[in-house]
């Protein structure tokens, strides 16, 4: 009989380049190899009868059409694994998952996207109890007692599991009145305008101008911030233009507190990652946790 759908390992390997944009995370969150991860896409290709991917610089991301089919369903794909891991530790459709978690995050993502997003979880898993503990800086390891954190860098950290959630995607913001009232089109705008730094991104302008042709821009002069909250809020004051990851400024631009470049931005070899030991994989309210952030990412 004639397969009507592809297979879960062909849709497992599409969700895991959707979500990492690199064959080797992709393999390595999957626990194959990347000729293995290129099989199981180059079959759903054939099935599908469209491609899937292009380059973008050392990475890749989906086409147009694959995307939409993607969005379509990595629903299904977490419905799965949540089926899957509760029916795996025996729970019932009564008996959800407890327990606490204690997590640490960069201040600014902790504070913009996950809080806004904990009522939803609290809703979904009324069992499991989240603490939030001392963010580790830079190359440090997790703190006793936290069961995973959410970091800011390439990912890779030394005997960590790295789980890439976002913030890849830069943009160019700035107040209103700096860029003119306006969303506008061009780096023309940012001429005359303190162009202000992240110390943990410190060639991203650099990046950004190049990637638009921007040569005269001058990327190595103006304040540097520890923190994106920081940053962002020193944008909103007008003094100066920022280069943020978009998801740090999604409420901001839909209010129009911010404003951006239009098609303007650039990415970036860093962003947000989920990171706990490996002998932690196996906690359930940690894999409850990881399910239900990376939906929130794929969103």
């Amino acid at each position: 009989m004639k397969r009507t759908c592809p297979t879960i390992q062909e849709l497992l390997a599409l969700d895991a380049v959707a979500r990492y944009q690199n064959m080797t995370e992709a393999a390595g969150a999957l626990c194959i190899t990347v000729s293995a991860v290129s099989k199981q896409l180059g079959g759903l290709e054939s099935f599908l009868g469209i491609p899937l991917l292009e380059k973008r610089g050392r990475n890749v991301q989906l086409t147009r059409d694959a995307r939409a089919y993607w969005q379509r369903v990595s629903g299904g794909l977490r419905e799965i694994e949540t089926a899957t891991f509760e029916l795996r530790a025996g729970m019932s459709g009564a008996d959800r998952v407890s327990g606490l978690l204690t997590l640490a995050s960069v201040p600014t993502f902790l504070t913009k996207w996950l809080i806004p997003r904990l009522p939803e979880f609290r809703r979904l898993h009324p069992g499991i109890t989240l603490s939030f503990g001392q963010h580790m800086f830079r190359d440090s390891a997790l703190a006793p007692g936290v069961d995973a954190a959410i970091r800011y860098g390439a990912g890779g950290w030394p005997d960590l599991v790295s789980e890439y959630i976002g913030g890849r995607e830069f943009v160019p913001v700035g107040a209103p009145d700096v860029l003119g009232g306006k969303r506008t089109d061009g780096a023309i705008a940012l001429r005359g305008h303190p162009l202000l730094h992240h110390e943990e991104a410190p060639g991203a302008w650099r990046q950004w101008a190049a990637h638009h042709s921007a040569v005269d821009l001058p990327t190595l002069t103006g304040p540097w911030f520890t923190q994106y909250s920081a940053l962002i809020q020193a944008v909103t004051s007008g003094l100066g233009v920022g280069l943020v990851p978009s998801l740090l400024v999604r409420e901001e631009l839909a209010q129009g507190s911010l404003i951006t470049l239009t098609d303007m931005s650039v990415e970036l070899d860093q962003g947000h990652y989920l990171c706990f030991r490996p002998e932690r994989a196996d906690s359930a309210a940690l894999a409850v946790f990881r399910h239900w952030i990376r939906e929130q990412a794929s969103r």
